[in-house]
């Protein structure tokens, strides 16, 4: 039966802010300091309050029995009670999803009072456990042209992605590769978790903040090599690479969008072809795209260079987006087969000795941008054709940028910095 001041969600939420204030109260008071004279009596004495009202908090354990008293029975698609304590609050909350999985607004106001709970980490695990992920992707499904929904369960997906170990790490990843089990009971689409994440960002492509949490949600998900593969065969990274070009001026978009590609641009370990991991991938991702990793990135590699200087001349001061870009440039060096893209991309090796000169006390940026050039450097050195096409397309770029130029003293600055980029370059 439902308590008779959670006759609603809001109520429900009110009540238990209210409840934890008063606690917060109560365990607080008997410490705060009445003054100089203060004895230390009533120090212990306050100890001994706090310690006995710490004990008399509801506690409640994870454990199938706690699940399945509080939680849903989601194969059955039957919510469990929504009038629950407020110590059981993600119970609560998933249970008004279930119960009301037809009603947009209940879906919405749930969606964005979970990531104030899920920051905690027992709460995390909880809902890891009664399969919030599953919920949030069906409300999804759900609800596809609700624009605000969306932005508000993708900051849930965030937040259920972030890393806890890897118990609860393979719980979220086993709901994120095969999540067929959200949608209504005789639907044959086999969708994955991470391809309808990808579906909504082609659709709301233009809504900023969608595409900025988006991107942040891939950066979690791609933590687990599994759905890092599907991610990436699914098109991943063509939608960080979209973000990037629909929003060229937002920082928080860029910024996202390029903290996703630094894991995205770095093929995964092969899977054995008979492992479970492996087969599960390949039923969410085949017929729908057979090429590998490898062959994606392949595909996209220049783009995404020249997406990523980009980003770093517009944002040329901005510290945590430069050094997100050059840890991607850094992921792609590691591939020999990119050093030619990377050198003749314009103003990409001018853009990584630019950043060493003038972030000094970065020490990530200053170890990934210089190990990218000593990299490049390397293969320069080892190939004089290549060093002939560096060479010609640095004065191409000096002579672009004197062209344009409005004053002599701009131009001239231009040949220095030429003539700068020469000599390192030949220094190996």
């Amino acid at each position: 039966h439902s308590h008779e001041d959670n006759s609603s969600l809001l109520d429900f939420f009110a009540t238990a802010h209210r409840a934890k204030k008063k606690e917060r109260f109560m365990s607080d008071g008997n410490s705060s300091d009445k003054g100089s004279d203060t004895s230390s009596s009533a120090d212990e004495q306050g100890h001994s309050n706090r310690q006995k009202n710490k004990k008399n908090r509801v506690k409640y354990g994870v454990s199938k029995l706690t699940n399945n008293l509080f939680g849903p029975a989601l194969s059955q698609g039957i919510a469990g009670n929504v009038g629950l304590p407020w110590s059981c609050a993600i119970y609560s909350v998933v249970n008004w999803m279930v119960a009301f999985a037809d009603v947009v607004g209940i879906q919405l106001m749930c969606l964005k009072v979970l990531p104030a709970l899920l920051v905690n980490e027992q709460q995390r695990t909880s809902a890891q456990h009664v399969g919030l992920t599953d919920i949030v992707l069906r409300a999804m499904v759900l609800f596809p042209d609700v624009v605000e929904l969306h932005t508000a369960a993708f900051h849930t997906l965030v937040l259920l992605a972030r890393p806890l170990g890897g118990k609860e790490g393979m719980l979220f990843n086993s709901s994120m590769v095969n999540a067929s089990g959200i949608f209504n009971v005789g639907s044959s689409t086999g969708k994955s978790g991470i391809a309808i994440m990808l579906d909504s960002m082609k659709r709301f492509v233009d809504d900023d903040d969608l595409m900025a949490m988006s991107c942040w949600s891939m950066v979690n998900i791609a933590l687990i090599p599994s759905q890092k593969i599907v991610l990436v065969r699914l098109g991943g990274i063509s939608a960080a690479v979209n973000a990037l070009i629909h929003h060229p001026h937002n920082a928080e978009v860029q910024f996202r969008a390029l903290f996703a590609l630094i894991n995205l641009v770095i093929p995964s370990e092969n899977l054995a072809d008979n492992s479970v991991e492996a087969v599960a991938i390949q039923e969410q991702v085949g017929g729908i795209n057979h090429d590998t990793e490898t062959e994606m990135l392949d595909e996209s590699a220049g783009q995404v260079i020249n997406l990523v200087v980009m980003a770093m001349r517009n944002f040329c001061s901005s510290e945590p987006i430069l050094n997100r870009a050059c840890l991607v440039l850094h992921n792609l060096s590691l591939n020999e087969a990119y050093h030619k893209v990377l050198l003749l991309t314009p103003n990409c090796y001018q853009m990584l000795e630019w950043c060493i000169g003038n972030y000094r006390h970065d020490e990530v940026l200053q170890r990934s941008a210089r190990g990218t050039l000593t990299r490049l450097q390397v293969t320069l050195s080892e190939d004089p054709v290549l060093r002939s096409e560096f060479t010609a397309t640095l004065r191409m770029q000096q002579r672009a940028t004197a062209t344009n130029e409005s004053n002599v003293g701009g131009a001239k600055a231009s040949e220095e910095q030429l003539d700068t980029s020469m000599r390192s370059a030949h220094s190996v």
